[in-house]
């Protein structure tokens, strides 16, 4: 990249013009250069030659970096043939050669040359991504994990820790519109939620991993994640799901990157500085504003935060910086560690063992937000009634939780006062089990689940011959968490996702 050792640098008071076509122009002047656009219709601020940080030319465009932002001109905008990108390369290569500092600075452009040159694997942003592939293909399978591992700040202060780590990893499912699910049957919901935070991901997270490397980009997405944590509790948030507080993590980084390191970035690992920024603007105060019902907007604000300060913590990216140093390895490891915890942790109550069941109804009875999440009482009450071998304690405690589950919908939720009934049942409470399922049958008397419900707590149906539920493939009652009849779910129940 440097000038040859013969050449002469240019005087320092000759000004030079690059033509662009229809009137535009690069103008290269004593101190600084100007891009005039094509018609001459906006003259650009003077830039400082020593603020250029990077140049690259493609055969369609010619990238300049600078510490102020990306420009960028596009081949057919130059109107000489013999004067290209690549010629403009070179006469501002010329100018910056001419500086006091000028070897210095020569230098420092061929470091991030070898930088942006670097070949090796993005492994870490491909590793977050499989994880939540992984998280979110089980729940197509069990849609019912999204409740066991769903950050609940008042159960994760309980001691349900797991929902830290396993809540980035799970997303929420979009009902399939009718027409695609007569057309594919069984296909009833649709990913979209993993698809935009998968989509952001790869984009963000290739930007970030390329010049920070895979070891310091772990620390980056592992701080992101307690920023989106911390985040979730601050704002107040209930049961959220998703990876776009990692995203958000992301582009805190790239930010930082961007203000902080932008002398030590390839032009073409960039964004525009404006466009970014009226994005990251827009995301915060307009769209997690508009639908803060559904959006966790302090999650995104906390993950941002969190990358934009580990990066700014890590340093500037550089060839030596991709080695990690023993703190990065270990924080790095530590992390990957918290994440097999916090996966394994989840297990028991995923596959309902008892006594994990029997703990979580403890933790939701002593719980002060479950008010306003009676699908969760409702539904450890029905594994714990549903699932055998259940202790007379842990039955005490379905029948508690299915009690305010049913007082908290007004009475008027078939589904849950069908699980009511069994709890009572299972607790020898065979009368209030009767009366409890005549209400269901009241209020969805056209449903035959509930007349055979009826029959079974009046000894016309053997006691352990449960009907299936409707919509399941089976005896076994509902999917945790699930509302096992036709009555949609509360509309207010407050399900995020980030």
């Amino acid at each position: 990249m440097a000038m040859a050792p013969d050449e002469d640098p240019p005087p320092r008071h000759s000004i030079e013009r690059v033509r662009l076509a229809r009137g535009g122009a690069i103008l290269l002047e004593a101190d600084g250069f100007r891009l005039i656009e094509p018609r001459g219709l906006k003259r650009s601020p003077l830039r400082d030659y020593d603020s250029v940080s990077h140049l690259y030319v493609t055969d369609h465009v010619l990238l300049i970096g600078t510490t102020k932002g990306l420009l960028s001109v596009r081949s057919r905008d130059f109107a000489d043939p013999e004067m290209g990108p690549e010629q403009a390369r070179q006469a501002l290569l010329a100018r910056l050669a001419s500086l006091p500092n000028g070897s210095e600075r020569i230098r420092e452009l061929d470091e991030v040359d070898r930088l942006g040159q670097r070949e090796g694997p993005t492994w870490m942003i491909w590793a977050t991504v499989a994880f939540c592939l992984i998280g979110t293909g089980f729940q197509l399978r069990d849609p019912g994990l999204r409740d066991v591992g769903a950050f609940l700040p008042d159960l994760f202060g309980r001691g349900e820790y797991w929902r830290a780590i396993t809540s980035h990893f799970l997303h929420a499912l979009t009902p399939a519109p009718g027409p695609l699910r007569s057309l594919l049957p069984g296909f009833s919901v649709l990913p979209i939620h993993l698809a935009v935070n998968v989509g952001g991901m790869l984009v963000l997270g290739h930007l970030v991993e390329r010049p920070m490397g895979s070891w310091r980009t772990s620390i980056v997405v592992a701080f992101s994640a307690v920023g989106t944590i911390a985040g979730i509790m601050i704002a107040d948030h209930v049961n959220v799901v998703g990876s776009s507080g990692l995203v958000a993590g992301l582009a805190g980084a790239m930010l930082a990157l961007e203000i902080h390191y932008s002398r030590s970035m390839p032009s073409y690992w960039r964004l525009p500085r404006r466009l970014f920024i009226s994005v990251i603007l827009v995301q915060f105060f307009v769209i997690d504003q508009v639908f803060s019902s559904y959006l966790a907007g302090g999650a995104h604000l906390g993950g941002f935060a969190g990358g934009y300060l580990a990066t700014c913590f890590l340093g500037r990216p550089s060839l030596e910086s991709i080695d990690p140093t023993l703190a990065q390895r270990m924080g790095s490891y530590s992390a990957a560690m918290l994440v097999v915890i916090g996966f394994v942790g989840a297990i028991p109550l995923a596959r309902h063992d008892m006594a994990a069941l029997e703990r979580h109804a403890y933790r939701l009875v002593n719980s002060q937000s479950s008010v306003f999440l009676y699908e969760y009482d409702n539904a450890a009450a029905w594994l714990i009634a549903t699932e055998g071998g259940a202790s007379n304690e842990a039955l005490l405690l379905a029948v508690a939780l299915a009690d305010r589950a049913v007082t908290n919908t007004g009475r008027l939720h078939p589904g849950v006062l069908d699980t009511l009934a069994e709890a009572l049942f299972q607790s020898g409470e065979a009368l209030a089990a009767v009366l409890t399922i005549e209400e269901a049958i009241r209020l969805q008397p056209q449903e035959p689940y509930f007349f055979e419900q009826w029959r079974r707590f009046t000894g016309d149906r053997d006691p352990d011959d449960r009907p299936p539920p409707p919509g399941s493939s089976g005896p076994g009652g509902a999917p945790f968490g699930g509302d096992f009849d036709a009555t949609p779910m509360d509309p207010d129940a407050p399900r995020m996702t980030i």
